[in-house]
């Protein structure tokens, strides 16, 4: 494969003001050779869910292309569970408490007519510490596995709520102890929560969750181990908004991949 690549390069200063210095250049790319994709997330209470797609090219149209057809297990303690392959229609009612209207709307040639995914509806347990192992083999015999554990949970204080001076905006600070004994990564997540009602020809209304993320970051204990760590937002609500937090307590496994993820997309 081929692709053409053009380089500018900017003058400097007067010496080069009337210099052309653009050019050209064809590099030679290797045959992309998709893989398989495998994501996961484990959360005590909620069910097991595993979901296959094959990797497309960064010049490829992005594409979500799913693996049928595979068998996944997860294994913990004694027990041994196989998921069931499933697929989630775009129009399945609730399916909007998860994910915006305007955002399945806009991203259905993406979706395609469903989510395909492997699930069950037992919840995962709260075993924490426990190995997990995930077993995916494919059709064509193809196997691949994983395994991790779910972090001990953390407890966070009160969320403390300030007003400005005028009393009309506040802002949002929460705050958890550290264990200093072990080494700590964390995922903070920040949703403001809307309600749109939309009325109906009949008279009727229907109302929908619309999320409107404000923070999504990782951080680690490297410069705070064994302190009280503080979380908080600018002056960005007035009285009546609804704010959902989530402090989740992650391996340093997921914390390398989406840091070393987030410098990829970055750089490209």
């Amino acid at each position: 494969m081929k692709q053409s690549i053009y380089i500018v390069l900017i003058s400097l200063g007067f010496l080069l003001s009337s210099c052309d210095l653009t050019q050209e250049v064809t590099i030679d790319l290797p045959d992309y050779e998709s893989e398989i994709v495998v994501e996961s997330y484990l959360q005590p209470g909620l069910p097991f869910s595993v979901l296959l797609t094959q990797s497309v090219s960064f010049f490829d149209e992005l594409q979500l292309i799913y693996v049928e057809g595979a068998t996944v297990t997860i294994a913990y303690g004694n027990q041994v569970d196989t998921l069931t392959e499933l697929t989630i229609a775009l129009n399945t009612p609730g399916l909007e408490l998860l994910l915006d209207t305007a955002l399945l709307n806009d991203f259905q040639n993406f979706l395609g007519d469903g989510i395909t995914i492997y699930g069950s509806l037992a919840p995962v347990p709260a075993l924490y510490e426990t190995p997990f192992t995930l077993k995916v083999t494919t059709e064509d015999g193809e196997e691949l596995s994983a395994t991790t554990v779910i972090p001990s949970p953390i407890t966070f204080e009160e969320p403390v709520i300030r007003f400005d001076d005028e009393n009309e905006r506040a802002l949002l600070l929460t705050q958890f102890q550290d264990d200093g004994n072990r080494r700590n990564f964390y995922r903070r997540l920040l949703e403001k929560r809307e309600e749109q009602i939309t009325e109906n020809e009949d008279g009727t209304t229907d109302t929908t969750w619309v999320s409107d993320e404000l923070q999504d970051f990782l951080v680690d204990d490297e410069i705070n181990n064994g302190d009280l760590q503080t979380f908080g937002t600018a002056f960005d609500f007035v009285r009546g908004d609804t704010v959902i937090q989530t402090i989740y307590s992650i391996t340093q496994e997921y914390f390398d991949f989406v840091t070393t993820r987030d410098a990829a997309l970055g750089a490209s």
